[in-house]
């Protein structure tokens, strides 16, 4: 299981490996480790906005929210099929 802890601990080595490396200069190492942290506390305080304890019929929770995404990407890809041929007709 991903924790928060164990995410903050491997972006905060990461970051020592460039500052040691010299790949990243050190204010911006900083930089970047703090703005990863925020995202990192961001993500999990929306995570645990939320508990599947809500869902009253989690198998159909499951089905709408897989039946969601397929309608969403099918209609990208027709969207991205129609800006193809706009682009390419004459």
């Amino acid at each position: 299981m991903i924790t928060r802890q164990r995410l903050e601990e491997t972006i905060r080595g990461v970051i020592r490996e460039f500052k040691r490396t010299k790949r990243i200069p050190d204010p911006t190492a900083d930089e970047l480790a703090a703005a990863l942290e925020a995202e990192v506390e961001g993500l999990f305080d929306r995570e645990t906005a939320f508990s599947y304890r809500e869902v009253e019929d989690s198998a159909r929770y499951v089905d709408d929210s897989r039946s969601k995404a397929q309608l969403e990407s099918s209609e990208k890809f027709i969207e991205e099929i129609v800006a193809w041929q706009q682009a390419h007709s004459s």
